[in-house]
């Protein structure tokens, strides 16, 4: 008996970093550029989410009141 899921085939699979290693040279700085951009956004998102945490904390400001 196993568990549900074990032995099938995936939905869907993330590529690894050796399959970027074979693309040309151009395409290869795309995916790059891809990632450094998803990387930033959700850099500048952590960075956002701590500024507002902490003004809410410290009472710097009110998030709610901007909101409404």
């Amino acid at each position: 008996m196993s568990a549900p899921g074990i032995g099938k085939e995936p939905l869907f699979t993330l590529p690894d970093m050796t399959a970027v290693t074979h693309l040309p040279k151009p395409v290869k700085a795309v995916v790059y550029l891809v990632m450094l951009a998803v990387l930033t956004v959700a850099g500048l998102g952590a960075l956002l989410a701590t500024i507002v945490v902490m003004g809410q904390v410290t009472g710097a400001f009110d998030v709610f009141s901007l909101l409404s």
